[in-house]
């Protein structure tokens, strides 16, 4: 899971202000890592539900699709009632302002029965799962960009619906942000984070954020991807030549 550094900050009429670094990503209780899109205050409280239902086992001996009733169930209502609010609002401040201080997206990764899950949860809660079908999801004022690129990464290293593994995770994460940071109008910006969730020797899941090093790892990773790409020869392909055999993306695992 990986997350831009920027926090736009806005007037009440949806103005935006100036742009603040943050950490979006929220390691809770070592296990379950969280990222929310949209307002802070939305999102402040979700990580306190989210915690809660860890605490009090809600994720424990269930199955997948259980776990997701539980979360639409614990995150509908208060999402549903930021939207009513914001219906009232609309009519002092405008639709548009009212929107930005009320809809919000989650990314939520869990231990679901000794397996990682991957779930995002819409503005009212509907709660969806990543697939082999679907391996990734994203978020924010960056979708955009991150969407198309990610699909992209898929296409080329992740061919017939094969599963990528951690750190093809964390490269596709990292140069989908990159990419975003890049090309994107505003609200986009770096420090990057990246958190993955992964077992260690005894068979427990815990969570770890990639610290400086490893960020420069994945920096130079694509900056090696991306040199590789330009030495790409168009006419030589046309004319029969064999294309470069491109090396698997370097990776930190």
């Amino acid at each position: 899971m990986g997350a831009d550094g920027a926090a736009t900050l806005g007037t009440i009429y949806g103005q935006p202000t100036v742009l603040q670094p943050v950490k979006k990503l929220q390691n809770i209780s070592g296990k379950l890592m969280l990222g929310v899109s949209g307002p802070v205050g939305v999102g402040q409280r979700i990580v306190g539900l989210v915690g809660q239902m860890w605490d009090e086992h809600k994720f424990s001996n269930v199955q997948s699709f259980q776990a997701m009733q539980v979360i639409r169930d614990k995150l509908g209502p208060i999402l549903t009632q930021e939207i009513r609010y914001a219906t009232e609002a609309a009519k002092l401040i405008g639709p548009q302002a009212a929107q930005s201080a009320s809809l919000t997206t989650t990314v939520l990764a869990v231990p679901i029965a000794g397996q990682a899950h991957l779930y995002s949860v819409g503005c009212t809660g509907e709660t969806e799962e990543c697939s082999a079908d679907i391996p990734f999801v994203a978020i924010g004022s960056g979708q955009n960009l991150a969407d198309p690129f990610l699909a992209f990464l898929r296409t080329v290293f992740w061919k017939n619906n094969r599963v990528p593994n951690t750190g093809d995770g964390v490269f596709a994460a990292f140069w989908a942000l990159k990419h975003a940071i890049r090309r994107n109008t505003g609200g986009v910006a770096d420090p990057v984070q990246i958190m993955k969730l992964e077992k260690d020797r005894h068979n427990n899941f815990l969570v770890k954020e990639l610290e400086h090093g490893e960020l420069e790892e994945m920096e130079e990773a694509v900056k090696a991807a991306e040199e590789h790409l330009s030495q790409f020869d168009f006419k030589k392909q046309v004319a029969g030549s064999p294309p470069p055999v491109a090396p698997p993306p370097t990776t930190a695992a």
